[in-house]
């Protein structure tokens, strides 16, 4: 049985295009793996730890060689949680919206607390190398924006989320982008949207 994790990152919900791509990807890919199981995070929703403090000092303590106070012990077990239920899973489908060129604001939380030193990635400073500690396995990114097209200097969304994901360890990284989300009419924005669920539903046949 393979675990399947969803990670959302759109606030939408139904009114979500990058939600949509999802739904038609996991119905496709529950059609032909009816056994594997399919978690879903949405970020929006999600109890995530507020990165303050508490977090920052607990991160950096083993390197400080400080002991960690019952205090930072209660706020970084959230974190330690969020990692061992993202590494537990067997595939990863991440969608989500363009928002402001990049990523909205809660799945960089969710990130920033998942991307940990000495637990989800190394560093090589001979070789100026970031290291991943996790194992590999497949990721489907299922990305929207309005304009941004596909290679824009200006993308900081796909680029990014392929470089975290390669930096622990998640090599096998695949993305269908949707980049011209409200150019259209209702009508040939219902025909557009439904284009990328059809390619939503395809990439799930080898996913």
């Amino acid at each position: 049985m393979v675990d399947i994790l969803h990670i959302s990152a759109s606030p939408k919900g139904e009114r979500s295009t990058s939600e949509r791509m999802a739904t038609a990807f996991l119905e496709a890919y529950a059609q032909t793996h009816p056994d594997d199981v399919i978690r879903r995070l949405n970020v929006f929703e999600a109890e995530l730890p507020d990165f303050g403090k508490l977090h920052a000092e607990a991160k950096f303590a083993p390197y400080f060689q400080e002991d960690l106070t019952p205090e930072h012990l209660a706020a970084w077990a959230p974190v330690l949680e969020l990692i061992a239920a993202f590494d537990k899973a067997d595939k990863i489908v991440i969608s989500c919206p363009m928002w402001n060129y990049s990523v909205p604001w809660r799945l960089k939380l969710y990130l920033d607390c998942l991307v940990q030193p000495g637990r989800t990635f190394g560093y090589d400073p001979a070789k100026m190398l970031h290291i991943g500690l996790l194992r590999n396995r497949p990721v489907q990114l299922l990305l929207t924006r309005s304009s941004t097209m596909p290679g824009d200097p200006n993308d900081f969304q796909l680029p990014y989320l392929k470089f975290i994901m390669t930096s622990i360890g998640l090599a096998d990284v695949r993305a269908l982008s949707a980049w011209q989300t409200t150019k259209y009419t209702p009508e040939e924005r219902a025909a557009y949207v439904a284009r990328f669920e059809g390619e939503a539903r395809e990439a799930a046949s080898t996913f």
